[in-house]
């Protein structure tokens, strides 16, 4: 019977952990439809101020945005920086980091509980939310999606396999 403890316990653990990210999850998808906050516009404006002649508060139906909240000890964030690079280069203006260390009131009201978080915004709402490393395969699908009318600079030709 002893034998069993040490496994019993790691699987306990396991369970503990499985948990508590499919609540990151759950809370994550919770903002799905959501209202961009104004302190989430304000803190946007101040990291891209070339979106702020694209929509005026409190008219946020023209926002069309990708939000990072990240931490700079994260490395996990460090890992999705260059495909967020990448993102940022294809739509100029649309795509920003926000750091929880300095942006805390607006992570917590936005429920925000790992990083790195990214928040994609479509007329205003928040449309997807994804939590953790995601492929840059799946981001410039969600991206096509949802932004259909705007299109990436640097586009792949035509044909090309993306």
């Amino acid at each position: 019977m002893p034998d069993l403890i040490v496994p019993a316990v790691l699987a306990g653990l396991v369970l503990l952990i499985l948990l508590g990210q499919w609540v990151v999850q759950r809370r994550a998808q919770s903002m799905r439809g959501q209202e961009v906050p104004p302190a989430l516009w304000a803190a946007f404006v101040g990291e891209s101020p070339a979106m702020a002649r694209d929509a005026e508060p409190p008219n946020f139906a023209s926002m069309n945005a990708l939000i990072e909240f990240g931490s700079p000890n994260c490395s996990a964030c460090r890992r999705m920086a260059p495909v967020l690079d990448q993102l940022s280069a294809q739509y100029p203006g649309r795509v920003v980091h926000l750091s929880v260390l300095h942006h805390r009131a607006l992570a917590q009201a936005l429920r925000i509980m790992g990083t790195p978080t990214l928040v994609l915004i479509k007329n205003g709402q928040i449309a997807e939310v994804f939590v953790g490393i995601t492929p840059v395969s799946r981001l410039t699908e969600q991206l096509r999606r949802h932004w259909p009318a705007i299109e990436p600079i640097n586009k792949p030709p035509v044909g090309a396999n993306a």
